[in-house]
Parts: structure tokens; sequence; C-alpha cells
């Protein structure tokens, strides 16, 4: 199944979408072409920096996993279960984070499928 999520600020400003197929459990970013290297946060400027709007299936996961704990995190297993979560699984986790990283205001808002 296809899931999909608007990667936005919190002006409401959209910088691109995220896409999940849970199936083949890959991730794919694509970043709005209208954004610019000095109006988008670091974590997708350096992309765009490369002339890159649409990340492939490494660089998405990459992105992903910067957004979220690492699965290597000390007390891992507290923490997935305060969550709620009986594994670590970076779809779950995005799912209780909305995507929110400290190194910027980017979060993730899920779209109707």
């Amino acid at each position: 199944m296809l899931k999909k999520f608007l990667i936005v600020d919190s002006t409401g400003l959209e910088f691109g979408t995220l896409s999940y197929e849970s199936g083949a459990r890959t991730w794919h970013v694509e970043i709005d072409q209208q954004r610019t290297w000095e109006d988008t946060p670091l974590s997708l400027a350096l992309y765009i920096r490369h002339g890159i709007y649409s990340l492939d299936e490494h660089q998405s996961l990459s992105w992903v996993r910067d957004r979220l704990l690492p699965p290597n995190r000390q007390n891992i297993h507290d923490i997935l279960h305060a969550l709620d979560l009986p594994e670590y699984d970076e779809y779950g986790l995005l799912q209780v984070t909305a995507g929110r990283s400290p190194n910027d205001d980017l979060f993730l808002v899920e779209q109707d499928s």
C-alpha cells in the first residue's frame, strides 16, 4: 500500500512529498522544484544544490533515517515500548513523531490514500 506525506515547515510552506510503499518497504522523496538552495532547510537543500529534486531509494531512506532515533540508541527498546512499537520500524516511528527532527522545522503531514 502506498502512503504519502507532505513535507512542510512550521509556517505551512510545502517542500515536497515523501512516499512509502509498505509492501516493498521503499521510500521516495520528491522535492518541490520551486524550492531553491536559499529557501530550503539544509536536509533537502544539499540535494537541490546538486540539481537533485527526485531522491533515489537509498537517498530517500537516508533522509528518513536522519529524522529518526537511531536503531542503536541507548535504551531504544524502552523507547519503542513507550511508543507502543513492537520493533524498530521507520514508518511506525514517522507516524509517532511526524518526522520532526531537531535539525530543522520540517515535519510530515500524512495524505489520504
